[in-house]
């Protein structure tokens, strides 16, 4: 069997990094990077990159400024996939749910994303060989919370399933 390698689009990473420095300035995003071992490397944003890169990004994040950070910046980074920005303020939350596929197969060489609407006001977004540490399920966590925000949408997100914790995909469930 073939194991599909993991790669991630630049754009993601620059995403990450700009996070970094619109939050908490240029000199922490000089750190991190150095920190990573990534400071002289530039990333074209069509261009696809060893995914472990986001990882290590999102672990440093995690680590030097907590949890809600690494949500913070999947909340982020949903402004950074290019029709989103501006397709949204057109959009409620499921037809913007239902773009997910087209822009994750985009961006990631790896791995699949399905969106279902199993009854009125519920979205679920199911990931399946997405997820491979805690960190990740936090930026879908909070990429899932910023598309209720920027289409207006009360409403909560959970995650009944996570492939971290055994299940078969991890799934995020929008009510709203």
């Amino acid at each position: 069997m073939r194991v599909m390698e993991r790669k991630t689009r630049g754009r993601v990473l620059n995403g990450y990094l700009d996070f970094i420095e619109n939050e908490w300035g240029a000199s922490t995003r000089k750190v991190a990077t150095a920190a990573i071992g990534i400071d002289s490397m530039d990333w074209s944003d069509g261009q696809y990159y060893q995914d472990e890169i986001v990882d290590n990004i999102l672990r440093w994040i995690r680590r030097n400024k907590g949890d809600d950070a690494v949500i913070k910046a999947g909340r982020s980074i949903l402004h950074n996939l290019g029709i989103l920005s501006w397709m949204v303020r057109f959009s409620d939350v499921v037809t913007l749910a239902k773009k997910f596929p087209k822009n994750f197969s985009e961006i990631y060489a790896f791995g699949s994303c399905e969106v279902q609407v199993p009854r009125p006001r519920h979205v679920k977004l199911i990931l399946k060989d997405v997820v491979f540490y805690e960190e990740r399920c936090m930026v879908w966590r909070g990429i899932c919370e910023e598309a209720l925000t920027i289409t207006k949408t009360k409403g909560k997100v959970l995650h009944p399933q996570c492939q971290l914790k055994g299940d078969g995909v991890c799934e995020f469930v929008l009510e709203f």
